[in-house]
């Protein structure tokens, strides 16, 4: 998927989802994914419930930092696993 087309899905999701989320489009596991990140664990419930399953041919996720000390964020200010296979 090209940049241009991802920056328009993620538009899309905001404009959609609201624009108070962080969105990225990576593949994942399950194929092409669309990240939702909120800013607080109480708000993740909320927006699981607004985005379905899969949306625009993305599979979706809703991700929350939970605070957790293995996680570092990216040159791109992504939040990333310490065990991420991308970065091998």
């Amino acid at each position: 998927m090209d940049l241009k087309t991802r920056d328009i899905l993620k538009l899309k999701a905001a404009i959609e989802f609201g624009s108070e989320h962080m969105y990225i489009v990576r593949s994942s596991g399950l194929g092409p994914a669309l990240i939702a990140k909120v800013k607080h664990k109480s708000e993740a419930p909320t927006l699981r419930r607004r985005i379905p399953t899969e949306w625009e041919g993305l599979y979706t996720l809703v991700l929350y930092n939970s605070g957790d000390p293995d996680m570092v964020e990216d040159d791109s200010g992504e939040d990333v696993s310490l065990y991420d296979p991308e970065l091998i």
